[in-house]
């Protein structure tokens, strides 16, 4: 097939799926897999396991939490803030990519690009000399931990506590240059400790032996057309909109790369109902390939799944949308969409008493009747609860 009209939405499914690794689990790399998904977001919620472990553990096969940190360890994997300026775990080897795309992405009223730009003053610059020299050598510390080798932790604390009821005053020189460092990706995160919101480390990163990341010279055209054709890629099927909704990027500036990719003959359009779609090159042969129905695969989605982080995309193609509740303390609802095959069917709302080790099931839905009490649910359900060191599973109620 070259594109044209194809309104079958399973075989569509199909190629999403195995574009994203949910219709087998894969036996590649973290890197491999964290590469081709374009990163893991990063979410300090613990109701459950954090995201980019969920991500994993849909996808990779005997995924462990403990294999991720050791790749974070090792520094094959990085945090960067790249889409919408949300913390991702990106491969350290396509750091600088998604930095250069991602510049001048804006969020909480500016981009890295225009903050970096107002802060080039001889005082900005004297205090940014006197931090490196001040953690050169040193190995990966918290926030405290560096201003308490600094000799600067009773000034930290008040400037903390100014912040919190609006005073600036307190904002010395070389506080202004420590986020400045870890915008400029100077100083990098380099773990994180245990605990609930696993507290980051940071470190220069001429400490780990990095003088400069790999492909730091790209500009920013190359490094968004290299990172918009991987986003189309890992999707399989989507359209200039999505990609924008995605990565932050306006659509205006992500359609001229869609028309060159399309030209180039690496995307062809098609034509599901009303909206022109776009499927990778790579992936047309699975257009014509059926998923089986009797032994499909069962996967329970995280609400920051990249699959489901774009409702309009996702009802498009899924016929399915859902709602959770980030912000509460009580009442948080934080559902685990439940994918069968190429289907979702319903969801669970889960949270983990990482104490008393029991994995609690607050609401069960299940849309179709057909998929009450399915066997691969249940076992699904199971293999999550195991993954979480859980030694009991409580259903608190049914619908």
């Amino acid at each position: 097939m070259s594109g044209g009209v194809y309104d079958d939405k399973q075989a569509i499914r199909n190629v999403i799926l195995s574009s994203q690794y949910l219709d087998k689990r894969s036996s590649k790399s973290i890197e491999e897999i964290v590469s081709d998904l374009c990163g893991l977001q990063y979410d300090p919620n613990p109701t459950i396991h954090l995201n980019h472990y969920m991500m994993l553990w849909n996808r990779k096969k005997d995924f462990a939490v403990g294999d991720l940190d050791a790749a974070y360890k090792e520094f094959t994997i990085t945090e960067a803030y790249a889409f919408k300026r949300n913390m991702f775990f990106v491969p350290t080897s396509e750091f600088a990519v998604y930095r250069a795309a991602l510049k001048d992405v804006v969020r909480w009223g500016a981009s890295d690009e225009s903050y970096l730009a107002a802060a080039n003053r001889p005082e900005d610059l004297a205090a940014e000399a006197e931090l490196r020299e001040g953690l050169k050598g040193q190995p990966g510390m918290t926030v405290s931990q560096i201003w308490k080798h600094l000799h600067l932790s009773d000034e930290w604390d008040a400037y903390v506590k100014g912040r919190r009821a609006g005073d600036r005053s307190l904002d010395l020189p070389i506080f202004r240059a420590f986020y400045r460092l870890k915008r400029k990706t100077d100083l990098v995160t380099c773990g994180r400790n245990p605990g609930t919101f696993r507290e980051p480390l940071y470190i220069l990163k001429e400490n780990i032996g990095l003088e400069e990341w790999p492909n730091s010279g790209i500009d920013k055209d190359s490094a968004r057309a290299n990172l918009i054709e991987k986003l189309i890629a890992s999707f399989g099927v989507t359209y200039p909109v999505h990609i924008s909704h995605i990565t932050g990027i306006p659509t205006v500036e992500v359609t001229p790369f869609f028309a060159k990719l399309e030209q180039e003959g690496k995307i062809l359009p098609v034509k599901t109902g009303k909206k022109t779609c776009y499927v990778h090159s790579s992936k047309m042969e699975l257009l014509d390939q059926h998923a089986e129905s009797d032994d499909a695969e069962v996967r329970l989605i995280s609400p920051m799944d990249v699959l489901v982080r774009d409702q309009t995309w996702l009802k498009t193609f899924f016929d399915y949308s859902y709602t959770f509740e980030y912000f509460k303390k009580k009442g948080m609802k934080w559902p685990l969409s439940i994918l069968v095959g190429n289907r979702f069917v319903g969801y669970f709302d889960c949270k983990m008493e990482w104490r008393t080790k029991r994995f609690i099931i607050k609401e069960k839905s299940i849309f179709d009747s057909a998929f009450e009490g399915h066997k691969g649910i249940e076992q699904a359900l199971q293999d999550l609860a195991a993954f979480h060191g859980a030694e009991e599973i409580v259903e608190k109620s049914r619908s």
